[in-house]
């Protein structure tokens, strides 16, 4: 599923869409950390059940890399594939080495000390200090030794992977994914393309100024994390939780059911009516309402309860009064869950 959609400030795009090639990037880095497996346990175990020693290795070797894999997201924006996977692992076993290891590295090492890299042993420990990179000194010297094992690890990784049927496991999580589009489709129009991305993300929009092309992708194996950016040239890639809205959707259908079955009765509500505008206490409200007091007085303690109306005793009288800002922010929570409004 995809929604491209073109604006007049500079001829922006901005593309909506699914990428499985995200999805097994993230997939891979999530088998890299067993601390993240309760995530998807069954699968993790499934997966990892079929490794051989050598596939542990390089499961290993990749959890090395910057980001613990995630780097491989560079390619991209580099590439400009992000829907083939089989392309895309092509795109990188035909990558020249040093620019493999260029995005490996998170683009923080130029390409001429990578090339050093591989032949002088004093330059892997100077790209060590600036990736901060804390490995055992013999994966260090096999990372710049062996670079042609290092990038088939990789390949050979994301091959095993998708063989294990990683698109059906895409498709099963299809009404996930397409929901999170429209999630982001509900906020596209309505505010310029750097507001979107910082409501979408949860990041300031100052991170998403200056690209030409905006490319929105949830993902649902990206979780334990919420989202990150990737960027190129005037492309830049913002990758969600789609997991991480669907709990909030959950959650605010959960609130707005509790809060309509207070106020949908309708002597309830017409009490939330006369007590938007005016105080009143018990007698009074039983007079204009036309039910008992001691009726009143139940449904004045569960709107209480609920938090949509205070009380103020003057003399021996209790008025009662609503909290405006309290109903204001069921209306706009109600326009949220149905419409996407912010």
């Amino acid at each position: 599923m995809t929604m491209e959609i073109y604006g007049d400030n500079n001829e922006t795009l901005i593309r909506i869409v699914s990428s499985p090639v995200v999805e097994l990037i993230c997939a891979v880095h999530l088998l890299t950390d067993a601390a993240n497996h309760q995530y998807e346990f069954k699968w993790a175990g499934e997966v990892m059940s079929g490794f051989k020693p050598e596939d542990l290795k390089a499961l290993n070797t990749i959890k090395q890399f910057s980001a613990g894999g995630m780097s491989i997201l560079n390619l991209i924006p580099e590439s400009g594939i992000h829907e083939s996977i089989p392309e895309f692992i092509g795109y990188i076993e035909h990558l020249e080495m040093t620019d493999f290891y260029y995005f490996l590295l998170n683009e923080e090492v130029g390409k001429s000390k990578i090339l050093n890299a591989f032949i002088d042993k004093k330059e892997r420990y100077r790209i060590q200090e600036i990736m901060k990179w804390t490995v055992e000194e013999s994966e260090l010297m096999e990372f710049f030794e062996s670079p042609e094992k290092i990038k088939k690890y990789v390949v050979n990784i994301y091959k095993k992977v998708y063989a294990n049927d990683f698109l059906t496991k895409l498709e099963r999580f299809k009404g996930k994914i397409e929901a999170g589009i429209q999630y982001a489709e509900s906020f596209v129009g309505k505010d310029s393309v750097e507001t979107v991305l910082e409501k979408i993300s949860g990041r300031p929009k100052k991170l998403f100024s200056g690209y030409r092309e905006h490319y929105i992708i949830p993902s649902y194996f990206i979780s334990p994390q919420k989202s990150l950016r990737i960027y190129s040239g005037d492309k830049i890639y913002v990758v969600f939780d789609c997991g991480e809205i669907r709990d909030k959707r959950e959650n605010l259908l959960d609130e707005l059911s509790g809060i309509l079955k207070v106020i949908g009765d309708k002597s309830r509500m017409e009490i939330l009516r006369i007590l938007i505008n005016n105080k009143s206490y018990g007698k009074a409200l039983s007079d204009l309402i036309g039910i008992s007091t001691p009726t009143v007085s139940h449904h004045l303690d569960i709107l209480k309860q609920a938090g949509f109306i205070k009380e103020e005793k003057i003399r021996n009288i209790k008025y009662f009064y609503a909290d405006k800002e309290k109903l204001k922010k069921v209306v706009e929570d109600i326009n949220k869950y149905f419409f996407g409004e912010e």
